[in-house]
């Protein structure tokens, strides 16, 4: 019985990793398609849309499989805790990816924004980028490394909050444009900026979840 526990939990820790990776290819994926939206590309744009659409419908059958797991099977009560509160801030974070696509893409932007705010944008995806591989070294690292993996959560905790005067920044731009874009854009933009937001935010939230995992196994 212990060795089928231990089956168990090797499972689910490569499940959490391949949704890591996921988000990590639908966040190289909204990168292409922010470019392509600066450069006018439509039919590019509903391309990464889709791509990114079919990645957070793959994560959300292996978050799917992760919960049916982790409450069919014998676990600890902390362990089932703290791998399904990461579990939902990985879900969330690739549905804050589509989301951020899906704004991008439900209408073309206006150009005069698109202009003023692309290379923003691009910074901001920059460093979402840069925490998203993180990601996948912090949760690959669980199993083995548990202090090295909350070491890399640090530094995703810290982009977080330098994300956060990115966002600020493209918000004040966003305003100071509003002479010149229609109110429809300007919220357009403002939901992209939001979800890119989200985007950070539950990264930060995954990197808890494991911090509150190590806890409780000192305890």
């Amino acid at each position: 019985m212990f060795k089928l526990t231990i089956n168990k939990e090797d499972i689910i820790f490569s499940k959490i990793v391949e949704i890591a990776k996921a988000i990590n290819e639908a966040i190289s994926r909204l990168d292409e398609l922010v470019k392509k939206q600066i450069k006018g590309d439509r039919e590019g744009v509903t391309a990464e849309t889709i791509r990114i659409k079919s990645i957070y419908e793959r994560v959300a059958m292996i978050r799917e499989e992760i919960v049916s797991m982790l409450y069919g099977e014998a676990f600890l009560p902390d362990f089932k805790e703290s791998m399904m509160m990461l579990n939902q801030a990985l879900y969330n974070t690739m549905k804050a990816v589509k989301d951020s696509s899906r704004a991008i893409s439900s209408r073309k932007p206006n150009e005069v924004l698109t202009k003023t705010l692309g290379d923003g944008l691009l910074t901001y995806l920059t460093t979402i980028t840069e925490a998203g591989e993180r990601l996948i070294s912090m949760v690959s690292l669980m199993k083995t490394d548990m202090k090295e993996a909350i070491r890399i959560g640090k530094e995703i905790q810290l982009m977080e909050r330098n994300g956060d005067d990115v966002k600020d920044m493209l918000i004040q731009r966003l305003y100071d444009s509003e002479s010149v874009a229609d109110v429809i854009s300007v919220l357009q933009i403002k939901d992209v900026i939001i979800f890119m937001d989200d985007i950070l935010d539950y990264m930060e939230e995954a990197t808890l979840s494991i911090e509150t995992l190590y806890a409780t196994l000192k305890a």
